[in-house]
């Protein structure tokens, strides 16, 4: 998709400072509620997660979803031109404690979020944020690959040029164990609807979670700290790492998985609550497992662990 690549360097291009990327911003959030992408599976949603609301309360966060969606195009493109520039788009970090307690010793950090915010800011920010402090640390994102080669190869460019190293999706669980290990961070959005997990609870309704987190915490024996990002306005966000979550003590594994996973998806429901509108509604998260498929073995042998 060529054509699409070759769209975005020109937006890109004219994703400059003041009035030009506000007009960008503009033109990016106008088409977004003009078209309203997967509007349908939004409304459904909401109507399912919030039974109460009202239909023009719903109406008005897609509006507000799709606001926030042009914006955060419209940042990562002017990214580009200054990946610092970050560091002062973020005004405000809660529990910073939380993330240098984390980060004591010699092994890593892995870091849970969602599809939240501008989570590519999120991501942006750490790599910069460890930049500017001398650290020598390694930082990666699990990163699924976009279906169209170019825009997939852009998509790196843009993370990469930001200071983010790419784990594949089909990256061994070993290997990011490895990597966790001998001191490197990893990062992963972890609220899409997998299908292989275990099945648990999710904003009151049932639906797939990927134990791939949980797993790769535990085998590498490293703080899973959730975070998050939160839009206080154009280039202006607040960040907030959470307290590491709590490893449960029982002897069964395949139950102490469960548990790990299910105090992730409570965080995540955490970090949504206060600003619905900033989550991305456009997934299906709640879709059905196909029948006859069954939940993943977790007491399968350690170096035949679930890739994420």
């Amino acid at each position: 998709m060529k054509s699409a690549v070759r769209a975005l360097e020109a937006l890109r291009a004219a994703a400059r400072p003041g009035w030009r990327v506000a007009s960008l911003a503009f033109f990016l959030r106008s088409i977004l509620k003009a078209f309203r992408p997967r509007g349908k599976r939004v409304f459904s949603n909401l109507a399912m997660i919030y039974p109460e609301s009202t239909k023009a309360w719903r109406e008005d966060l897609r509006r507000r979803l799709y606001d926030h969606l042009g914006w955060m195009v419209a940042e990562i493109l002017a990214l580009q031109r200054d990946p610092a520039q970050v560091l002062s788009w973020v005004e405000e970090v809660r529990g910073i404690g939380n993330l240098e307690a984390a980060s004591q010793g010699e092994k890593g950090v892995l870091f849970v979020s969602a599809h939240y915010g501008n989570w590519e800011l999120l991501a942006a920010w750490y790599a910069q944020y460890l930049k500017s402090r001398g650290e020598s640390r390694d930082f990666y994102i699990v990163s699924q690959n976009a279906k169209d080669r170019d825009i997939a190869a852009l998509i790196e460019r843009y993370r990469r040029n930001a200071g983010i190293k790419i784990l594949p999706k089909n990256t061994s669980t070993l290997e990011m164990v490895r990597l966790l290990k001998s001191g490197g961070h990893v990062a992963l959005l972890a609220d899409i609807s997998w299908m292989e997990g275990v099945t648990l609870p999710f904003m009151g309704h049932d639906c797939a979670h990927t134990t791939g987190p949980a797993i790769l915490g535990a085998l590498a024996s490293v703080p899973i700290v959730p975070a998050a990002i939160y839009r206080k306005g154009p280039f202006r966000h607040a960040m907030e790492f959470f307290p590491p979550l709590p490893v449960p003590r029982e002897k069964d594994r395949l139950c102490r998985i469960e548990l790990l996973t299910r105090s992730l998806s409570g965080a995540i429901e955490t970090m949504i609550a206060p600003r619905p509108e900033l989550w991305f509604w456009l997934h299906n998260r709640w879709k059905q497992r196909k029948r006859g498929r069954p939940d993943r073995d977790l007491r399968s042998r350690s170096d035949e662990a679930p890739r994420l």
